[in-house]
């Protein structure tokens, strides 16, 4: 150290002590966090509404969790008493916010469970010390991550939603994400873990359908190459979009909700489901032990927020037209940007591009093989026929299109297809040629519910089959605004 000036070797010990003090203090608030989740599972397992605890005991929710669980609590409850008549509701129903609101409104409240299935729950003690191995995984499922050809449905029939977690996480790591946004991984698991568990057990829309959705989005991202238009932050909240976009979802869509006005309806008045959806995302990431994006800068995280946002909203098929049209307007540029050693997207055409991106992954059932594509179909039928039965069983106005004397399976397929799959996937591939091996499938089950219907059925039961998808929707007026203007609309807590 001789000749070495005094400065320079003060500036080095400040440097290591602040180095220490970080790790220090980073440690000290893994500690905190733990602790904190061990007195949660205490409560959990041990501690009943009467107990009383000292004070060292005490669960300490932070304001941001307490809001998030106070907005999802109870969502799918009936806000007026089912054998009150439509006449004699007021008029103020629709503006109503709390139950004195509604006392006031309509005197006349019911607390009736509407859901078709009990919300999910996670035990803490799983997730205090979880033992997850990456290597557990198949390896077959490992080849066939990035394929159209992998079959979820093993895991469905073992109601294993384990291995979907992992190979979530398998997803994040073949993608770098851990190490590009400095992603924590034991966080990311035990998010996964609580935002699963916030899955209901229904028959299409569970947890089963959104590591489908997930790993098409992968598809798209790997084999299709999407990641080349794409940085890692938009590549992470396309994932956790995909992996939370339909949470808590009761089988009963938005037509249902606002119908049987549910608190979830007198809560949202626009997008109702996807807006829910959205509260238990946000939910599940403002829990300490659960925020794995917590390194991310102040920036990045606004804009991750912000993605997830208008990612899950654009699952709201009111929304279908507008995404559609705006696809339609920007490919040219895109596909220009795509063919680039390093594109560079605009801001409204990447939003479009991706919001594209996370509506084909939603409607990705008929670009499977058609053994794992029937099933998928029979599953949304059985979710339909059971809403219509919750209709007729509440003298609920029926909805139309799910009258089972009016449904033809393999005709509402072929709507499907045609009617929204098709014209969205021809305008994806113009920019993503790879999209063509999703193309080819579709046409090809497209072809296969064309010769069941002629096989099986009269022309007459065919021609009096509707036209009209039972996924078609009123869509929300387009006045040629951009996507994210119409996303922008449907937000409901800004």
């Amino acid at each position: 150290m001789d000749g070495v000036h005094p400065k320079i070797i003060e500036d080095a010990l400040k440097n290591e002590l602040n180095k220490e003090i970080s790790f220090l203090n980073t440690e000290l608030n893994s500690l905190e966090l733990e602790i904190e989740l061990i007195k949660k599972a205490f409560h959990q397992d041990f501690v009943g509404p009467r107990d009383l605890l000292p004070n060292e005991l005490a669960i300490v929710a932070t304001a941001e969790v307490k809001l998030f669980e106070k907005m999802i609590e109870s969502a799918f409850v009936l806000t007026i008493k089912t054998d009150l008549k439509i006449s004699e509701i007021s008029g103020n129903v629709q503006t109503i916010r709390t139950k004195d609101a509604i006392e006031k409104a309509t005197t006349a409240v019911g607390s009736e469970e509407i859901a078709l299935a009990l919300p999910g729950l996670l035990f803490y003690r799983d997730i205090l010390a979880p033992m997850y191995n990456l290597n557990s995984i198949p390896q077959a499922d490992l080849d066939f991550l990035p394929s159209l050809k992998f079959n979820i449905f093993r895991y469905l029939e073992a109601e294993d939603v384990e291995c979907p977690r992992l190979l979530i996480m398998t997803m994040f790591h073949n993608l770098k994400l851990f190490d590009s946004l400095r992603l924590d991984q034991l966080r990311l698991y035990r998010f996964l873990s609580l935002i699963s568990s916030r899955y209901r057990n229904v028959p299409f829309h569970n947890w089963f359908h959104a590591f489908n959705v997930t790993q098409t989005m992968y598809f798209f991202l790997t084999t299709c190459n999407a990641q080349h238009l794409l940085r890692p932050l938009e590549i992470l909240a396309l994932l956790v979009a995909t992996i939370c976009h339909d949470a808590d979802h009761p089988g009963l869509n938005n037509s249902f909700q606002t119908k049987a006005y549910t608190k979830l309806a007198t809560m949202h008045k626009k997008s109702v489901l996807e807006n829910h959806h959205l509260l238990h995302a946000c939910y599940a990431l403002s829990n300490p032990e659960c925020n794995f994006i917590q390194h991310l800068d102040p920036l990045e995280k606004d804009k991750f927020m912000r993605y997830l946002r208008d990612f899950i909203l654009a699952t709201d098929l009111s929304l279908h037209g507008i995404i559609l049209r705006n696809m339609k307007e920007s490919k040219k540029n895109i596909s220009k940007q795509y063919q680039k050693a390093n594109p560079v997207l605009d801001s409204e055409d990447l939003i479009t591009f991706m919001c594209c991106l996370v509506k084909c992954a939603d409607l990705s059932n008929e670009i499977r093989p058609n053994k794992i594509a029937k099933r998928w179909a029979s599953m949304v039928m059985q979710e339909f026929l059971r809403q219509n039965q919750k209709e007729t069983d509440m003298c609920l106005p029926i909805t139309p299109f799910m009258d089972p004397s009016k449904v033809i399976i393999a005709k509402e397929e072929m709507n499907f297809i045609t009617n929204l799959c098709l014209p969205l996937y021809k305008t994806l591939e113009v920019i993503l040629p790879a999209i063509s091996i999703a193309m080819k499938k579709m046409n090809k089950n497209l072809d296969h519910w064309n010769s069941r219907l002629n096989h099986f059925y009269s022309v007459e039961q065919v021609q009096t089959a509707s036209d009209q998808s039972i996924w078609e929707r009123k869509q929300v007026k387009d006045t040629k605004q951009k996507v994210s203007e119409a996303i922008g609309r449907q937000v409901s807590h800004k």
